[in-house]
């Protein structure tokens, strides 16, 4: 199987899943409690704790563990009361944030002039470092540096960007961030917040002493150790991360080279190495994923929170593709595991896939579709 929908989740590194079976089996004990086993899984959460703020470039004590990226998010969101996003944000942001969202140019990034003039009165602003669907890396320090200048604290969705570009925090009027484990090769429902030194914070469920009284609820300590270790090991990885972009432009020039017509979304922005949002024009991107799968090719036609939505990517519409370039988008996300035999093969394959559907496609037929 070639599985390029990393965006959407990525499988559990080996090493992860062996930190993580021993607090599945023997040390089971809650880490509150006071006796000495207890005290050794509290010892190893602070560890996990450690691995996650250096991969982030944060303070131990900054890192809050949450249930995934999406607590994180509401919990920062939280905070404002009236907060400015980007049109192209994830739908933990934009379902939650009460505020305006400002709009994004064609390719994807952030319009500066936009974004500062609809700044005041905004107590809060949030955006994501790169886009989940085109991988599209924000202007952080000009973002986040106007929200500074006008008053306003700021959120950073980091759930796509940790463990693929190197991040540190403390270099950014960063106030809170959000990550998640599983887009790293941890386990899901376990993610952090980070809330930087000094920051006012009021914590979104309260009850027990977890988390020094900022998440309360019986600690995740399986997925906690699985998000430390997959931190450790992204942050050791960071030359394969960066080899990824390499591998995508060999699977581009592969189609290229076999005269397949591909128009990349946001090309002429800076983007994440591993993820690759492209269309093919006439052909639509259902039939193609759905021609993709009995081959053993697994790959998205939007993120995997709105898939099951029958409407249009909002991501791709607020960069101005029409419905019908929408429709034959797909976004193809690699990982640091994946190997250039295996690009070849994934190019093969498409490659094969749109042939066939061009065999199949006039303009008296229309495009084509696909049906399970």
């Amino acid at each position: 199987m070639i599985y390029w929908d990393n965006n959407a989740t990525t499988p559990l590194a080996p090493q992860v899943l062996e930190a993580m079976l021993p607090y599945m089996q023997t040390e089971y004990f809650n880490p509150s409690a006071a006796y000495a086993p207890a005290r050794k899984v509290r010892r190893a959460i602070e560890q996990a704790r450690e691995q996650v703020a250096a991969l982030l470039g944060a303070y131990a004590d900054e890192i809050i563990f949450t249930a995934g990226g999406t607590e994180a998010t509401n919990t920062a969101l939280a905070q404002f009361s009236n907060v400015l996003t980007l049109s192209t944000e994830h739908p933990a942001t934009l379902r939650t944030a009460k505020g305006e969202a400002a709009p994004v140019l064609s390719n994807g990034l952030a319009d500066l002039p936009e974004w500062k003039e609809a700044l005041p009165g905004h107590d809060g602003v949030s955006f994501a470092w790169a886009n989940h669907e085109t991988g599209v890396i924000q202007p952080v320090r000009s973002l986040s540096s106007a929200a500074e200048q006008a008053g306003a604290r700021v959120h950073v969705d980091v759930v796509q960007a940790a463990g693929k570009v190197p991040l540190n925090l403390h270099d950014y009027p960063i106030d809170f961030a959000s990550a998640a484990a599983h887009k790293l090769h941890g386990p899901k429902g376990i993610g952090c917040l980070y809330v930087r030194r000094g920051s006012s914070f009021s914590p979104l469920l309260t009850g027990g002493a977890q988390e020094d009284y900022r998440r309360a609820g019986t600690e995740n300590v399986v997925g906690i150790i699985g998000f430390g270790k997959a931190a450790e090991l992204a942050l050791a990885a960071a030359e394969q991360c960066a080899a990824m972009a390499d591998k995508r432009a060999r699977f581009v020039a592969a189609l290229r080279e076999a005269g397949i017509e591909i128009v990349v979304n946001g090309a002429a922005a800076p983007r994440l190495p591993h993820v690759l949002n492209m269309r093919v024009p006439g052909c639509s991107a259902q039939s193609l994923s759905l021609l993709l799968e009995p081959s053993g090719f697994l790959c998205s036609t939007g993120s995997a929170c709105t898939s099951a939505e029958p409407h249009p990517s909002h991501v791709l519409q607020a960069m101005g593709l029409s419905d019908s370039e929408i429709r034959e988008s797909l976004r193809l996300s690699l990982n640091r595991f994946t190997t250039d035999e295996e690009v070849d093969r994934a190019a093969d394959i498409f490659i094969r896939v749109v042939r066939k559907v061009r065999e199949v496609q006039s303009s008296k037929t229309g495009p084509v579709m696909v049906y399970r």
